[in-house]
């Protein structure tokens, strides 16, 4: 039981690592504050876009973060209540 709770750990943990990559990669690529002349208007629907693209990420990373959190608290319990009673 305990392998199996450990790679389903592993794959959470990956897949929590890859979106902080690809959210920081994703961030580098954004200005923090945009100037936009009424003619530029295409540029502020990108940027709002951009910003619900990222809202959206981070909803994501919090989920992944939560389960890796309760997964590892899981396996060090296992871990623990094996040693104790065998």
């Amino acid at each position: 039981m305990l392998p199996t709770i450990i790679a389903i750990w592993a794959v959470v943990t990956v897949i929590l690592i890859a979106l902080s990559i690809h959210r920081s990669i994703f961030i580098m690529r954004e200005e923090d504050t945009i100037f936009v002349s009424a003619g530029e208007r295409s540029t502020k629907n990108e940027y709002a876009t951009t910003i619900q693209r990222l809202k959206r990420l981070e909803s994501v990373l919090k989920v992944f973060s939560f389960a890796s959190g309760a997964l590892t608290l899981l396996v060090a319990v296992m871990w623990l209540y094996e040693r104790l009673y065998r």
